[in-house]
């Protein structure tokens, strides 16, 4: 696991209240849906919020990358690395 994947995975447990084992997140746990960490539409702004507060990248562009890197952790945090720094420090 990368030090994106887990410091995104600890964010977003964090930032959105998660009830599941950290241990249990991998970076190929799906984001959105059954099976994966279950969030919905809803969630993606507060996603988008805190992956501009703690990482610097923004996601407010509605295209089929920012889709594809919602996708799963690992895919959230490849878009990270590729477009801001890698580990933020906040």
């Amino acid at each position: 696991m990368t030090p994106t994947e887990r410091k995104l995975i600890d964010v977003l447990k964090e930032g959105l209240k998660l009830r599941m084992d950290v241990a249990l997140i991998q970076p190929d746990t799906v984001i959105f849906g059954k099976g994966g960490l279950g969030l919905d539409s809803v969630d993606v702004l507060e996603i988008a919020v805190l992956v501009d507060k703690h990482f610097g990248v923004a996601l407010q562009d509605n295209n089929d990358e920012v889709r594809a890197a919602l996708a799963t952790i690992g895919s959230l945090a490849a878009y990270i690395d590729r477009n801001g720094p890698a580990t933020a420090n906040t």
